[in-house]
């Protein structure tokens, strides 16, 4: 998954929390409980985002920073690196998880057929790329 500092379906899920659905696909937020869908999606895949990149920073920092330790016990900034990490990785499973409850509604709503052997994760990000094109 990509860790760019931006979402690249920020202008999307703005216009859906503003309740503006022009700029959008008709097809897509035509009926309220597709546009409930779409922007419950768009709302899990930023929080997905947004903790893939804490995720991401976190463990960049506790690499950068382990290089240095001396032998013994670690240091008060190792242990809190560790502790941001650990919830962090929390964070991003939480995260997915919400997003599997979105995307598995986005199916229902939508009535996509699920191809075999792929999950309905991959199934709704490969939608919302196509769909909404991503930057």
């Amino acid at each position: 998954m990509a860790t760019d500092a931006t979402f690249p379906y920020a202008d999307a899920l703005a216009r859906l929390d503003a309740g503006d659905s022009s700029g959008l696909p008709p097809d897509l937020v035509d009926t309220p409980p597709k546009r409930e869908a779409l922007h419950a999606l768009l709302k899990a895949a930023e929080a997905v985002h947004r903790a893939a990149v804490g995720t991401t920073q976190v463990a960049d920092a506790l690499r950068r920073d382990q290089k240095f330790v001396r032998p013994g016990p670690p240091s008060p900034h190792l242990v809190r690196l560790r502790q941001q990490q650990a919830a962090a990785r929390q964070a991003t499973n939480q995260a997915k998880q919400v997003f599997i409850v979105a995307a598995d509604a986005l199916v229902r709503v939508f009535g996509l057929a699920v191809p075999a052997r792929v999950g309905v994760e991959a199934l709704a990000q490969a939608w919302l790329r196509g769909a909404l094109g991503a930057k």
